[in-house]
Formats: C-alpha cells, structure tokens, sequence
C-alpha cells in the first residue's frame, strides 16, 4: 500500500559532459503526514503530503543490464570519447506520480541525456560494466550497514566515476580516488575496483491513513538483522568507439540474507518461490518473522492475482520480504519500490479486503506516470483491485468488499474533487478513489455487456510514455465503454458529486461470471520455431532458442505471439507487436473462453542495430547486422582433360560459417577473363555449390576458378588438339545445404543402360503378344 514510484528522480544530477563532475540537486520532502527522516537524500527523495507515497528512484536490475544513456560525443585528436550513465534517473515508462519531487524532478528533466542505449544500436556482450552491491551487518554497530561497491571494466571504458550516499562513512577503496565527499573516480588501471563504506540504513516516516502503521520505521537495522534498499549509486563513464558500452548491476548479501532489485534483508531467512504466469514471485521469511498467513497462499495469491490482471507489464521477477511484525514499529503495513520490490509486514493476512499483499502487488503492475489529475489512480486502483481480487479468490464475501469500497461515499468526501489534488482529505485518494474506479469498472462492463472492464482501460493507460493527463484517461475509458461512461467518469472524478456503492444484486449480474480476460505474451525463446526469420536466405526458418535472436538486414521477424483468456467469455484480442516501444504490427480476433493460442505478427528489419521486441511488455533482444560475406572453399572442374571444342563444368563450392545469413558474388574466370557470375544468398551455417559450363576452342593448359571478390580459388584444365565429342547443352546447377555440397550429376553409361532396358522390355512384349 506504500508505493515508491518508478519514474520520479531520486537525486537531480547534472551530468557535466566535458568536465566529468556530477553534482546533486536539491530534494524535496512535503512535510505533511508522510514526512521520511533519517534517510540520505541519495535514497529518498521526497513525500507525496496528500497520500503519503515517496518518492525516489530505484532504477536497477539484478543480474540483468542496468538503465544506461548515452549522453554525448566529445571530438577531440584522438578516438571520439562517448559519455554513458547509469542510476542516476529512470528513463523507461515505468512508474507513477511524475509530478511528486518539485524543483527537483523539473531540473532532472532538462537535464542533457541523450539517448538511451535500447534504440537501434549493436553492443558485443563483453562490452559491460558490471556493479555489483554486496550487503553485510556489522554486528558491533547496530545502525550500520557495510556496502562493497565491485566495478569490472570493459577495456574500452576510459574513465569511470560513481557516488556513494552523502551521508557513507568510506572505509576502504581499492582503483578508486576520491573527487569530492561523494564522488570517487576510477583510477583507469584497477579491476576489478571496489570501494567499501558504511550507512545508516535507519529510515522513518510519519504516515497516517489506510496504509499506515502506528510506529515510524520504513527500513532498520536491529542489530540482529536489517532491512533496506539498496544506495544509488549514479555512475558516469567515457568510452572509444562507436557501439555503446552497457551497465549492469547486481544486489547481493555476504552472509545469511536475501536481495532482490531494490529490497535487502540481512540475517536468517526462509525463501519461498513460485512461477506462473511469466513471473517468478520469491518470498523471503525472515527467521524473526511470524506470519499469519503461509508464506505457499501467499504466493498462490499473488499468483492468482497476476492471472486474473490483464493489463500488461509483467515483471520477470517479484521480490517479497516479509518484514517481521512487532519486532519493529513499522511506519507504514507494506512498501513497494522499483519494479517489484516490496516487503509487507508479516502480520498481514490474506483474508481481508485491505489486503496489503495484493495491494503492493498491484502496485507492482502500474507501469504509467500520471499528471496532478490523474493521481488519484495510484492509490485509488490498488485499493480497489486488492478488493476486489480478494473477493473473487473467495476470501472475503461481497459484505466485506462493499463495506471496504462504501467509505469512499461518506459525508467527509463531499468536498472532494479527485482531480483537485488540493481538495483531499482524509486519505480520499485511497477510499474516494477506490469507490469511483469501481464504479468506473461497473460502468464499462454494465455497457458493452460485460466484454470490456477497467482493466482494458488500465492496459491502454500502461501502453503511455508520457504522463497521463486527465483527457487522455477519458480517452481510453470512452474506447472502452463509449461516450456516456466518459460523461460520467468525467463527472465522477472531475466533481464533487456524490457516489454510492453498487448492491450485490448487480455485482453478480456485472461479475457473476469472469468475463473476458485476454492477456498478451512472447512465447518463451526456446521455443525455436515461435520465432522465424524469412528472407532471401532463408524461408519460413527457426531462429529462436537463445537470446539475442540474430537476423540479417531486411529479413522479417514472425513471432507467435500468445493470446490467452483467462475469463469465462468469449472476447475480441489486439494485439500488436512494437519494436523499441513503437507498435509495428497488430492482429486482430475473437478467442474463445479458457483458450491460449499463437497469432502470428512479423516486422522487417531494413537497418542494423539492436532492438528491444515487445508484446505487451514481454520482451526480446533482437541484432540485426548487415550480412555475412560468405565465401569459395573449393574448385573442380569436370573433366580435367578434354578436346578442343569439348566442354567442362566448373564447380564452385561457396560457404557461409557464420551465425547470420550471408551472401557472395561468384565470378567464374578463364584465364582470369571472366565468363559468368553469380550472386549468392546463403542461411546462417551453410554450404552451397553451383556449377557453370564453359566451351574450351584452343589447345594448351587453361586455368578455370572461381573467386568472391576477396580469395579465389583456381584449378587447371588441360584442353588436347584433337576435335571433341559433342557433349551436352551448357547446364549450370545450384543446390544449398546445412551440411554438405550436393550436385547434380549425370553419365552417358548409365543413359545407355537405361535405353538397353526399354528395348529388352519392348521385345518381350511382342513375345507376348504372339
């Protein structure tokens, strides 16, 4: 229920391109009721007053590449230097409350960054530079927490500088020199290179309202054991060359413990895991925790919840600590932060309409920004969602449910407009919010006759780059339900208008049975014949099995995409294929109820460079690079010895050992005089012979060959004076396979044998007949 958006900057950064100094902004923190203290403005960096969500920017990956921008090119009378960064803002569309961090969050923004790294660009998978944070307690101090930073630098880095909290205590550094109070730099000769420090990973707010708990803490180190999230560590570094040089980082503990993305738990744990649905949920239970419910329903919820939403951005990973309740006086019942990071006290059950579990887990799915107007959705949506999940997984009975949605329509919300961030009261976001957008979700399925809900509406909103304004929000909700749900929603969330709680009598005419539920996927990439490339070098062949998928410039991609509906109806699917978050491709259709198929969607690839495939937030590497050279391995020519005027066939053998197609021009010579050619387009792995036939009039040795423009190959022919038999029409033959060469040959005795047997068989026959 307490959410760190994804989106919003943590720390402003000014990036000072030919200077090399990175230096921190000014935070903010709305000192209202969700005021955070004791944490280094590197990890938090403000509160959202109204509804109490803070704001920071967690942007890593664990174990997979980090976000990354290129952010200049310096000319200089050397190589050109590039500039890359890394932790320093989130620059993908993933997150909620872009509005929150003021001054600082506008400075971010016009701040030089260039490009990020997931555009059509090549990268060699050396070329990386690989964080990893490791976690220790310090057993003699309760209050800190020991961190070891771990840089391994590609060759082609040329200077690499990081930050380390403001508030670190450094211990050690081995490569790294230091700049400034915070800022190291590399000492361009040691890896790896490590800097070690210590933090205070105490955290509190004061928080009041549904989410919040009767203490103060939001991470703690106990002495006995710790939980937290991991530092920012902004990174900057200059590198030669073209193709960009990547980051990754990876969380990990020295000692008991558990780390995913952003949440660390130092001391004995349990770690529990399930997959479904494209996402692995690991639960880790610490030893001091006691939970109420089981750690295997929780993960069964979370599950069940994560079939049951429809509405894209899955993450691979979900990582859940449950944070030992009464051993801490917790300032809020649950936190989620970065993609699907959160911790939930353990106390918390399962059998609530509150359910923090499936609150925090929504969070999880929420990949758009809003505006001040649109707010209100964070909160509002996760509140209604964990409801109402919790209803339909049969925990709770509709009594519970319209009880927990019914105190969005009491008296002390009658002044308060949704999209008035300034007319909030009373944690109106949460209950006003959760009240309206199921009425919005009543709306839309009393409307199309239950073939459209809010999820379709909370899909479309997930599919935005920007921040969602309120026109667009309108927008999707009337390509979902038509014109009079708008007018009402506008209304509903506009003004201060009255709302009440719908009966149980049209809850089970609008819910009674799940209607359409249709989800959207890539198939697993070791399914090989999902993805298939066709072009001139190949048709209709297998390229799956492992990541990058690899093609040649102008082959197409076709992917099976999955449709599945998980619902109790039949409904219509559109989905649509992107290509560095640019749709390319959609298909259209009706799938029936409980059914998972494969739809076909393709895109060509014109241009090299790597590119990120999408459908509905699965995603796939694809490297598209121009086409291999392939080349001659061999020459013979048949017959070796001949009459003038007889001819030869010359046998070129052409192959292509690389793993993308490849392509050759043969030249077939006489004496270096060439007398034909041939272009040639060859898969991946391949070998391919082709044969040209050539006339010899004059007497003496002629050399024959055959070349690709960079080696040829060459075999002599002796040509003897006497006149020649006649021999064949010229004939020239071509035959590709994986594995070897294969021509077409043919010999006069065998045509004589054969002519043999049809005369044997025509003088029997007369036999016969007399």
């Amino acid at each position: 229920m307490f959410v760190v958006p994804r989106r919003v900057v943590a720390v402003g950064l000014v990036v000072l391109l030919l200077g090399g100094g990175i230096t921190p902004l000014p935070v903010a923190a709305t000192p209202d009721h969700g005021t955070v203290t004791g944490a280094s403005a590197e990890t938090v960096a403000g509160v959202d007053g109204e509804n109490g969500t803070c704001q920071a920017d967690m942007a890593s990956e664990q174990d997979s590449s980090g976000t990354v921008e290129t952010t200049a090119t310096v000319e200089s009378n050397g190589p050109v230097v590039r500039v890359g960064s890394a932790d320093t803002h989130h620059r993908q569309p993933r997150g909620q409350g872009g509005d929150t961090v003021g001054a600082a969050a506008a400075t971010a923004a016009n701040m030089e960054t260039g490009a990020a790294t997931s555009g059509a660009t090549q990268t060699d998978d050396g070329d990386v530079i690989r964080q990893t944070q490791t976690y220790a307690r310090v057993p003699e101090e309760s209050g800190e927490v020991a961190v070891t930073l771990t840089y391994e630098v590609p060759d082609r880095v040329v200077d690499l500088e990081t930050h380390v909290p403001a508030a670190a205590t450094v211990t050690e550094t081995g490569g790294f020199e230091r700049v400034n109070e915070s800022v190291y730099e590399w000492d361009e000769a040691t890896d790896p290179a490590t800097i070690s420090y210590r933090i205070n990973p105490n955290q509190t707010i004061e928080k009041s309202g549904p989410e919040g708990a009767e203490g103060r803490y939001l991470s703690v180190d106990t002495g006995d054991w710790a939980l937290l999230t991991r530092s920012l560590t902004p990174t900057r570094w200059r590198y030669t060359g073209q193709e960009p040089v990547r980051y990754n980082r990876t969380v990990r503990t020295a000692g008991p413990g558990a780390a995913g993305e952003e949440v660390v738990y130092l001391g004995e744990v349990a770690t529990f895991e399930e997959t479904a649905h494209n996402q692995t949920f690991t639960l880790a239970v610490p030893e001091r925790a006691t939970m109420t419910a089981s750690p295997i329903s929780v993960l069964d919820s979370m599950a069940n919840a994560s079939n049951a939403l429809r509405v894209g951005d899955r993450d691979e990973q979900v990582f859940v600590v449950a944070a030992p309740s009464g051993a801490v006086e917790w300032g809020v019942e649950g936190y989620q932060i970065g993609d699907a990071d959160m911790w939930v006290q353990s106390g918390q059950s399962l059998d609530t309409a509150n359910n923090v579990w499936l609150h925090e887990y929504v969070h999880s799915r929420q990949a758009y920004e809003t505006t001040r107007e649109t707010r209100w959705t964070v909160e509002g949506w996760a509140t209604y969602y964990a409801a109402v999940l919790t209803l339909e997984q049969d925990r709770i009975g509709f009594d519970e449910f319209r009880a927990q949605l019914a105190t969005g329509g009491r008296p002390v919300y009658s002044d308060v407009a949704l999209t008035d961030r300034s007319s909030w009261t009373n944690d109106a976001n949460y209950r006003k919010g959760a009240l309206v957008a199921g009425r919005t979700d009543v709306h839309i399925r009393s409307a199309t006759g239950r073939n459209q809900t809010l999820q379709t509406v909370f899909q479309s909103l997930n599919g935005y780059r920007d921040p969602v304004t309120q026109s667009q929000f309108l927008t999707e909700v009337e390509a979902a339900g038509g014109a009079s749900v708008r007018n009402t929603t506008a209304t509903e969330t506009e003004t201060t208008v009255a709302v009440t709680m719908w009966n149980e009598t049209t809850h089970r005419r609008l819910f009674g049975s799940i209607p359409a539920r249709i989800g959207y996927g890539l198939p697993p990439v070791d399914r090989a014949d999902a993805y298939r490339a066709d072009s001139v070098y190949r048709s209709n062949a297998s390229v799956g099995g492992s990541e990058p998928v690899r093609l040649a410039t102008n082959e197409t991609l076709a992917v099976d995409a999955v449709v599945e509906n998980a619902g109790g109806e039949t409904g219509a699917y559109n989905v649509t294929l992107a290509v560095n978050e640019t749709v390319v491709a959609a298909k259209q259709g009706q799938i029936e109820p409980g059914a998972r198929t494969g739809v076909e969607v393709t895109h060509t690839f014109a241009d090299p460079g790597r590119y990120v495939v999408s459908v509905d937030g699965d995603t796939l590497t694809v490297v598209v690079s121009e086409p291999a050279a392939a080349g001659v391995t061999d020459v013979t020519a048949s017959p070796r010895e001949l009459r003038q005027g007889g001819r030869v066939d010359v046998a070129a053998t052409v192959a292509n050992e690389n793993d993308i197609p490849g392509t050759a021009a043969i030249a077939f010579r006489r004496d270096d005089v060439v007398f034909a050619e041939q272009r040639l387009y060859l898969p991946p792995q391949a070998t391919t012979t082709v044969t040209r036939t050539i006339t010899l009039d004059e007497p003496g040795t002629v050399s024959l060959s055959a070349g690709d423009g960079r080696t040829t190959t060459a075999v002599d022919v002796i040509v003897l004076t006497e006149t020649a038999e006649p021999t064949p029409a010229p004939t020239s033959t071509e035959t590709t396979t994986d594995t070897g060469t294969t021509t077409a040959e043919g010999g006069g005795f065998t045509a004589f044998i054969a002519g043999l047997a049809v005369l044997l068989a025509a003088l029997i026959a007369r036999r016969r007949d007399r």
